[in-house]
């Protein structure tokens, strides 16, 4: 079943919402197991219905990341010093990991992102309302996580001499 973590920055701000937010979108798509995590160390004690990301280490246990934080200014320091302890510990690790990122994509954070060698998924450009996109990149996370997956499953599931036959309908869902 395909893992997601989606963690926020800043709880003070919108990005807790817009967390929430991809979160929802997220479960939306089938079999997606999503969990919603605060990312900074002192926002544990402001945002008592969040649990919060114990270690760097923990991403690797998922096949999808989203990461909220506000949209405008630095990264936050704890979420600099997340990207900082990754790449520190990554070869190609993160690789196959699915990244989307909603409030920051005008900072240096989709740079950073894709330094840890993921593949970074957009939230739809001509959606405008910030809940809506977050909700939408939610979906499209989770979505291009199950596509990854399935074709890893292909390409470690099967031998050279094996063929393997199916189809998928006009919606992208597996067939027999």
């Amino acid at each position: 079943m395909p893992k997601l973590i989606v963690l926020f920055f800043g709880a003070e701000s919108p990005a807790v919402t817009l967390a929430e937010a991809a979160t929802e979108g997220a479960k939306g798509v089938r079999f997606s197991e999503v969990d919603l995590r605060s990312g900074g160390a002192h926002e544990a004690t402001t945002t008592r219905r969040h649990k919060r990301l114990e270690s760097s280490a923990q991403i690797r246990d998922y096949d999808g990341v989203i990461l909220a934080c506000p949209a405008a200014g630095d990264i936050p320091a704890e979420l600099g010093a997340l990207l900082d302890q990754l790449e520190a510990s990554s070869s190609d690790a993160l690789a196959n990991t699915v990244f989307g990122i909603i409030g920051g994509e005008n900072t240096t954070l989709p740079g950073r992102v894709l330094r840890l060698g993921g593949l970074l998924v957009g939230a739809p450009a001509a959606v405008v309302d910030p809940e809506t996109r977050a909700l939408q990149l939610g979906a499209r996370v989770a979505t291009v996580v199950e596509w990854v997956r399935h074709a890893l499953s292909h390409e470690h599931g099967h031998h050279e001499t094996e063929h393997h036959h199916h189809s998928h309908d006009e919606h992208g869902h597996h067939g027999a």
